[in-house]
């Protein structure tokens, strides 16, 4: 039995350097010159950047405060609510969202299919809120409140007593929280297909739509773009951990210096 779960693990662990060495020789033959130099791609980058950057940003904002507010003021019922939209699959809640502002049947202050990508920020926010939510209402639940109480006593403003007693307590949910959401946005589908606009598509529509369509003769290029995202995100949330290791060493011990 022992035997079979090491195996699986070291399976399951592999399976990433395996995607890795399929994108490397899916990518053999890419013109990285003209790749990089790109008006299509860098524009698609920029925009994923930007959607992703602000979707993960809020819903952890939102989220976090939500697991905080439940667990400070004891409003159960608050967290039953909040799982609904995680029954939702991402298509239905595009689909819905799109029905809510498309055209005269919208509600008229902002449009699907523009531009900014507003729409498909907002359900991204509203899908993934409940997630981040769910993960840092187990760290609130058992945080040691001691450390607020004593920032209390120091009269620290609320700000200073969130950031010294909670906040290092948070990080490695936030960082984990935050990474699955950087990877899962970065290359979806649904959502931005259905909401987003024909340019500058998100890199995960641009890719698939390259991939297939027929008429497209450079087929390593999104291989290509999906190694070079897929390495920039390793090396983020290699840097953020090694960044952050010793203060959650220190976390974990319950010691803070």
């Amino acid at each position: 039995m022992l035997r079979s779960s090491v195996a699986v693990t070291i399976m399951v662990s592999l399976l990433p350097l395996t995607a890795l060495v399929f994108l490397a020789i899916e990518s053999m033959g890419t013109d990285w010159g003209s790749l990089l130099t790109d008006e299509t791609w860098r524009d698609s980058f920029i925009t994923t950047l930007y959607v992703v950057s602000v979707s993960t940003i809020l819903s952890l904002v939102i989220g976090t405060w939500l697991a905080r507010t439940v667990v400070k003021k004891d409003w159960r019922f608050l967290s039953s609510v909040l799982r609904l939209p995680m029954f939702v699959p991402h298509i239905a809640a595009a689909y819905l969202f799109w029905l809510l502002f498309s055209g005269t049947n919208g509600i008229g202050w902002i449009e699907a299919n523009e531009r900014d990508y507003v729409t498909v920020i907002l359900t991204y926010i509203w899908k993934e809120t409940p997630f981040v939510f769910l993960m840092m209402l187990g760290t609130y639940e058992q945080l040691n409140r001691g450390y607020v109480e004593m920032a209390k006593t120091l009269q620290l403003s609320p700000f200073d007593q969130f950031k010294h007693g909670e906040l290092p307590f948070l990080m490695k949910p936030l960082l984990d929280s935050a990474w699955i959401l950087i990877a899962f946005i970065s290359f979806a589908y649904e959502v931005p297909a259905l909401l987003g606009v024909t340019y500058p598509k998100l890199i995960g529509v641009l890719a698939y739509e390259r991939l297939s369509t027929g008429l497209y003769l450079e087929a390593t290029e999104p291989y290509a773009v999906a190694l070079m995202w897929t390495c920039l995100v390793g090396i983020g949330v290699f840097l953020s951990y090694v960044l952050t290791a010793s203060i959650r060493r220190r976390i974990e011990r319950g010691v803070r210096r």
